[in-house]
């Protein structure tokens, strides 16, 4: 009978931990299923007996994906409506990409860190195997605990998976970090957000897909956003300077109505949101909204006549606060700043409509003269429920006026989402006609009265070079959360807004 010493049995029980990690580190499979929303929800299955993650795919989002694997292909654009799956997908062949290719670097992009943060690396998080993996806080590392994961380092936005594979996480914003750095392939999310950085971005990407494995292929997912950069690049295949860019573009477009992981009522809210309007195109089918840069335009605006409304003892009062502070007015016009700017919206309980009723801006101001101001605007209607932008120093503002201002003071954000966003999301309720403008009078040559002109004016500028839409952001504040549009089981201005990223 043979006996082992003690160093044999040591060296003997750490290959047995050695070969028994290896087999629990084994990079797994990842396939692609069909779309089954009853029986996977969720739209993706993990097996750890089998080691295979399959994510579940409809017609859409499998074009897409041919496109990529196509040689010939420089960049698939997943062009597609809100809730049509453009995040998911772009996170899932991510991942799956960096799985296929061992120690290889690949480049997950989004608008700016603090969007990307709650919107596309959370997605990206959840889609990873495991529980909990997409919740990150100050004490808990979710995408660590998914069994396809080693490591997730904050501090450098690097997601290592066990096949030594790592994801960069980035910002368009901040383009030019990634200029030193080589990639397998580069998914961009809300590229349609990326405004002209997106030329520089390109430019960039183009030379640092090489030295590692992968498809050196990008895939941009993204809802149309007016004729801009993405607009340039996808449709015409143009860059900056206008020139032909050398570089084969695929486009995939995706309808919102086709999303089988949408419940009937879900795509209806859609339809009543977003059909008919100038819209459509963009929200639900996967195109570019109309205009020449220009986002919005006169016919969308609607008015009444004060004579002609009847129904004011139903009126609630909101009004909307966008602030800007300048030392003094010389200073204001020397360096065109923004304007403080009020709107009056009355909200009409027995209908669900609103009418703009009245609105303002100056510049120049002192914060005391700005108090003053809006609570000789607020005293014109009774206990008006007065919403007030909240950044930075403005707060001292909303304490000042919840002791100088008639009415219920409220402090509101912008959140994450753009200006453009939030405003062209408010377009939706003027065009069908829930929110008008209020004439008290009217101007021959204009049509309607003319103390809405400086709100036209905004209006059918915004989105072109130099706009400052203070007024409209006004109007959004005031509207923001109240339920307008009787029928449309809306809840103000929080439908469907933004670009939903969470919803396949």
């Amino acid at each position: 009978m043979s006996s082992f010493t003690e160093r044999e049995i040591q060296n003997q029980f750490e290959e047995v931990i050695s070969q028994t990690s290896v087999t629990e580190t084994e990079t797994p499979a990842i396939e692609w299923g069909e779309a089954n929303p009853s029986d996977r929800p969720d739209g993706m299955d993990w097996d750890p007996e089998s080691n295979t993650l399959t994510y579940d795919t409809w017609e859409a989002q499998r074009r897409a994906i041919e496109t990529t694997n196509q040689e010939h292909t420089d960049i698939a654009a997943f062009l597609a409506g809100y809730g049509s799956g453009k995040t998911l997908l772009g996170a899932r062949w991510l991942i799956k990409q960096a799985l296929q290719y061992d120690s290889s670097r690949f480049l997950a992009l989004g608008i700016d860190f603090q969007k990307a943060r709650d919107t596309t690396f959370r997605v990206l998080f959840e889609q990873l195997p495991g529980d909990r993996t997409g919740i990150v806080t100050s004490s808990y590392n979710g995408p660590e605990e998914s069994p396809i994961v080693v490591d997730y380092n904050r501090k450098d936005h690097r997601l290592t998976l066990v096949n030594d594979t790592v994801i960069k996480l980035g910002s368009a914003d901040r383009w030019n970090r990634y200029a030193g750095d080589s990639y397998g392939g580069v998914w961009a999310d809300e590229v349609g957000h990326y405004g002209d950085d997106l030329h520089d971005l390109l430019e960039m990407l183009g030379s640092r897909l090489r030295g590692v494995g992968g498809p050196q292929t990008q895939l941009w997912t993204l809802t149309g956003n007016g004729k801009n950069a993405a607009f340039d690049i996808i449709e015409r295949g143009l860059d900056a300077n206008g020139d032909k860019i050398g570089l084969n573009i695929e486009t995939v477009k995706a309808s919102t109505l086709e999303n089988p992981y949408l419940s009937d009522s879900e795509k209806e809210r859609f339809k009543r949101q977003y059909g008919n309007t100038s819209r459509e195109g963009q929200a639900l089918h996967g195109g570019f909204s109309a205009g020449e840069g220009n986002l919005l335009n006169r016919q969308q605006l609607s008015f009444i006549d004060k004579s002609d409304y009847e129904g004011g003892e139903n009126l609630v009062f909101y009004i909307g606060v966008d602030l800007a502070y300048v030392e003094s007015k010389a200073k204001a016009k020397a360096n065109d700043s923004d304007y403080t700017a009020v709107v009056l919206v009355g909200y009409d309980r027995s209908n669900g409509k609103a009418l703009v009723l009245d609105s303002k801006r100056e510049r120049g101001m002192t914060i005391q003269q700005s108090i003053t101001w809006l609570a000789k605007f607020a005293g014109q209607v009774p206990q008006p429920t007065v919403k007030i932008e909240d950044v930075a120093a403005q707060k001292w503002f909303i304490q000042e006026a919840k002791r100088k201002v008639e009415g219920t003071i409220q402090s509101v954000s912008p959140g994450n989402q753009s200006k453009q966003e939030r405003i062209t999301d408010m377009s939706v309720l003027f065009e069908r006609g829930d929110v008008k403008l209020c004439n008290h009078s009217v101007d021959d040559n204009l049509g309607y009265d003319s103390r809405h002109r400086p709100f036209v004016r905004e209006w059918i500028e915004f989105g072109g070079s130099g706009s400052s839409p203070d007024l409209l952001d006004a109007a959004y504040y005031a509207l923001e959360d109240v339920n307008v549009g009787s029928g449309y089981e809306s809840q103000g201005l929080g439908i469907s807004s933004g670009d939903m990223y969470g919803r396949r």
